[in-house]
């Protein structure tokens, strides 16, 4: 360089230094000279803005000083052979920042023997380094989450179909231990017959064209047993589309396919039973036929003999109708049984008796009050009643009983009302006839679910009731499913009140209001040409705040992942609020999010519109289609 600039004119060579400073000066990498002695000789302001050092603090101490404890050993071994080489050398430390911390720093180094300088330039990958440890932890976590997991077989395969992992699910059902497991095709597992047609393979190639696959046959174990499964495989793929593997999830349903089939065969028999008794009826029809042809000599007992047998004929119909009927009874009250029935009905059932009692209790007070009154007459007037009456009265204490009856049928009458409220509450929770969209109360919802949970607000065992501040706006009607989101509500409500178990002054605040934002407004997924691009819709906003201990960013990111929770094992299944964020977001097109900190409470934010007329495109579903979770931390832009 010395050389070849020496023949250079002065003036062009100051040009030519200017520009290098420039270069050097506006480069968003870190620039350093350093000197063959281990001290910096010159940096760029990227350092000092990176590192948070002023460069003489840079250049007053070595460079190793700066490195961490931890990485000091191999960063002179890089640096030794900068020294005796000529080669560019790329290595990664731990360099320690003004405020004490320290950041990994990528180095791609060069040196220059004749000035005996190295000249270096430096990346910060904190972040990178940050999000690979993330990263590690995570798939630590499933590794041992998937590993627990014993009713079912979670296997790993590679593009190949060999696997590549093993849970105690799968060594439970399939007879094979991990380390015989691990290497083997997924062939192996299929009985000859699917092998030799090939199955497996055909199966692998089904689930990398359309994202996932489910079906149902049979397996080998290693004892060479065969079982019924039902085998859901689903392709993973990285970043860029290309195919990682598969993951395969395989359950056990011998014993359901057992049951189906003993059914179907009871089926049978009963068929052949009444095909058997049809034939009887028959051949004893034609016997009576015959018989009646015989004797016709009397025509009353012709008549009686076809009257028999018409019955008869009517009874073996009427059985069968009656059992095909029973049979489609049984397989539709499979099908609609469900929480919301129970309720709904319960609550029908408790409102008939109930109100016969509340609308009979006002009678019932005024011939009592009569009654009453007319007992007071005859006392003013007969003030000596005869023994009989006197001991009579003296042993049912009817001046107590006249003083207490009233009371009586007053608290009769509260209880009466309350369980009115209660069953009111009840229908209004299920919705069970609301099985579409409807215009309905939100506040309606919200005082109903609050009244469902009285019995854990008022407290218990020494611990103070929760107050329930119910700060609501006024909100026109929204379009909605009430049911659904009366779920809404009870997860979060149930969530409040447990972050408030031991709150000395726990307090919920619920607070509603009418809002407007605008929405690009869409038809089949494809946005209206329109002169305006976005079209103004009114929407509501439900917040849900308690005064608990919060909780940190790390747990509010992954709040709405399925199987999520921070409750001991076996309290809570972790999926209610993943199921409210489903019903919020894909039921409704809105938003659910969480805003909480350590020490601040928490405080959910549901935003409905008010009419769900259009689809919002800002809120699809990230996820495919043919996804097997739903994890709404995957993509959920605007909530944290």
């Amino acid at each position: 360089m010395a050389t070849h600039t020496a023949k250079i004119p002065s003036s062009i060579r100051k040009e030519l230094q200017a520009k290098q400073n420039r270069f050097f000066t506006l480069s968003l990498d870190m620039f350093f000279i350093l000197g063959f002695d281990g001290y910096l000789k010159q940096v760029n302001p990227m350092c000092e803005k990176i590192l948070a050092l002023t460069s003489a603090e840079l250049l007053a101490q070595p460079l190793l000083e700066l490195v961490h404890p931890e990485d000091r050993e191999s960063t002179v071994a890089k640096l030794e052979k900068l020294a005796t080489s000529t080669e560019t050398v790329t290595f990664e430390n731990r360099c320690r920042c003004q405020d004490g911390s320290y950041k990994w720093l990528l180095w791609n180094a060069a040196p220059c023997q004749d000035d005996k300088l190295i000249y270096a330039a430096a990346r910060d990958i904190t972040e990178r380094k940050q999000a690979e440890e993330a990263l590690k932890e995570s798939e630590e976590r499933f590794r041992l989450l998937i590993d627990r997991v014993k009713d079912y077989a979670i296997y790993m395969l590679d593009p190949d179909g060999r696997v590549v992992s093993w849970n105690q699910g799968a060594e439970r059902i399939n007879g094979y231990p991990t380390e015989e497991a691990i290497g083997k095709h997924v062939s192996c597992f299929h009985p000859p017959a699917e092998v030799e047609s090939g199955r497996p393979e055909e199966v692998l190639q089904i689930a990398a064209q359309v994202g996932g696959y489910e079906y149902e046959s049979l397996r080998l174990r290693k004892d060479g047993s065969q079982f019924w499964a039902n085998v859901d495989v689903t392709a993973l793929r990285d970043e860029n589309g290309q195919l990682r593997g598969y993951a395969t999830v395989t359950r056990d349903i011998t014993e359901r396919k057992q049951a189906s089939e003993a059914l179907e065969q009871a089926y049978r028999e009963l068929e052949k039973r009444v095909e058997e008794r049809t034939f009887e009826l028959k051949t004893a029809n034609e016997m009576l036929v015959q018989e009646i042809s015989d004797r016709q000599r009397t025509e009353v007992a012709l008549r009686q003999s076809k009257a028999r047998l018409k019955e008869q004929a009517q009874q073996l119909e009427d059985a069968l109708y009656q059992l095909h009927r029973t049979q489609a009874q049984l397989i539709q009250t499979e099908k609609m049984s469900s929480l919301g029935q129970l309720v709904a009905g319960v609550a029908h059932e408790i409102n008939n008796p109930v109100s016969f009692i509340y609308g009979n209790l006002d009678h019932a007070s005024h011939y009592i009050r009569d009654l009453l009154h007319l007992i007071s007459l005859y006392r003013r007037h007969y003030s000596n009643p005869p023994i009989e009456i006197q001991n009579s009265a003296e042993a049912m204490d009817l001046d107590f009983v006249m003083e207490d009856m009233p009371k009586l049928l007053s608290s009769m009458k509260l209880g009466a009302d309350r369980i009115r409220q209660i069953v009111l509450s009840l229908r209004n929770f299920a919705r069970h006839d609301e099985s579409e969209m409807k215009r309905v109360d939100i506040h309606e919802g919200l005082d109903s679910t609050i009244k469902l949970l009285q019995n854990r607000l008022k407290g218990s065992d020494g611990q103070a009731g929760i107050q329930v501040i119910q700060a609501y706006g006024d909100l026109p009607p929204v379009e909605c499913y009430a049911g659904l989101l009366n779920q809404v509500f009870m997860n979060l409500l149930v969530n409040a009140i447990d972050a408030l178990e031991n709150h000395p002054d726990p307090i919920i605040t619920i607070r509603t209001e009418l809002a407007m934002r605008d929405f690009p407004m869409t038809y089949s997924c494809s946005i209206i040409q329109t002169d305006q691009s976005f079209i103004p819709n009114p929407y509501i906003i439900i917040r849900i705040a308690d005064n608990g201990p919060g909780m940190p960013e790390a747990v509010c990111r992954r709040l709405f992942d399925p199987f999520f929770t921070t409750k001991p094992l076996g309290k809570n299944k972790g999926l209610g609020l993943s199921i409210s964020y489903q019903i919020v977001v894909e039921k409704h097109g809105g938003q659910l999010r969480c805003v909480s900190s350590p020490g601040a409470g928490t405080e959910f934010i549901i935003e409905i519109p008010v009419q769900q007329t259009v689809q919002w495109q800002s809120f699809q579903n990230p996820l495919p289609e043919n996804s097997t979770f739903f994890s709404p931390s995957a993509s959920r832009p605007g909530i944290f």
